[in-house]
């Protein structure tokens, strides 16, 4: 028999629930119509995967002026079992599965939010399809019985935002055997989508691994041409800026995952990562290799300059051994 305390927390879950944008809707977060740099598509399982670019979308839209748009596949609910430190902030009980999967998707997609205006996000799109469950099988997703996301109108979808978008460049995670299976079917619908672009017309598509400064780093180069590089095409955390060199780009990523609340999980990662690593996908040609790098060299050399202080800024106004 359930308590009055858990018959009225679901009755909040279903009032709010009631609320979800309607799905496949846009949201604009920072209007950049005047951008004159690059146009960047993240595309994206859940609401929280941008954290693997984070701090690579923040210095394109921040110092290249660039136009950085997400694509968020499914709705997030299956993260209702993270959820136990932000129970008494949000008020509902979160980790009741059945109240939890009611409500996360408007938690979540406004959390999305929130770390999109802080890392320089000018619109996300929420297509709203299921978070069914955490699988390492992809075939859960895009076998041929798959039911978990209505898999036509994903690729219709992802369709039209890459031929309205005009993009440069699209990043998403970089698959592997362990990874969760919506990072992977994510991935591959977005590789699926841009290959089948006219090539005068198709982004270049990156996909993203964040790795510590102990993690050996080798160049790779495309096996059927051996003078192409794939990657890695490298964001570096830990760059450092502003007075005296105390900040590095961490702090953005930081303040981003600590947006992502419900994901109690996710708050573990601060502070984590020195480097973000960037891979060809799909298309690994030399005129992508090109791009792609050309594109990092212009973030490697793009920051905010330096300001001099005089005495009225306080004794350490000086530059300190």
């Amino acid at each position: 028999m359930r308590t009055l305390p858990t018959l009225v927390l679901s009755g909040l879950a279903l009032a709010l629930a009631s609320c979800i944008a309607p799905t496949g809707s846009r949201v604009d977060v920072e209007r950049r119509s005047l951008a004159q740099g690059p146009r960047v598509l993240g595309v994206i399982a859940h609401p929280d995967d941008e954290l693997a670019f984070g701090a690579t979308l923040y210095r394109l839209s921040h110092q290249l002026d660039a136009t950085c748009d997400l694509l968020v596949i499914t709705n997030g609910e299956g993260g209702f079992k993270y959820s136990t430190l932000a129970e008494p902030l949000y008020g509902i009980e979160i980790t009741d599965e059945a109240t939890g999967r009611a409500v996360l998707p408007e938690i979540r997609r406004k959390e999305l939010l929130e770390s999109a205006r802080i890392l320089g996000v000018s619109a996300v799109t929420f297509l709203g399809e299921r978070d069914h469950r955490y699988t390492t099988d992809v075939d859960e997703v895009l076998g041929p019985d798959a039911k978990a996301w209505d898999l036509a109108r994903v690729r219709r979808k992802l369709a039209e935002q890459l031929a309205s978008g005009r993009y440069d460049y699209v990043f998403a995670l970089a698959p592997s055997e362990t990874s969760h299976a919506h990072h992977k079917a994510a991935t591959a619908l977005a590789a699926e989508a841009v290959l089948a672009m006219d090539p005068a017309r198709r982004p270049v598509m990156l996909v993203s691994k964040v790795r510590d400064a102990s993690e050996p780093r080798s160049i790779a180069y495309a096996p059927e041409n051996l003078s192409v590089k794939i990657g890695p095409f490298v964001l570096d955390r830990r760059d450092k800026l502003g007075h005296q060199d105390k900040l590095d780009y961490g702090i953005v990523v930081n303040w981003a995952i600590a947006a992502h609340k419900s994901q109690g999980s996710m708050q573990l990662y601060a502070n984590r990562g020195d480097r973000e690593e960037f891979t060809l996908f799909g298309d690994r040609s030399a005129s992508s290799s090109q791009r792609a790098e050309a594109l990092f060299t212009l973030l490697r050399n793009a920051k905010p300059p330096a300001r001099d202080y005089t005495e009225s800024a306080g004794t350490n106004y000086e530059s300190l051994p």
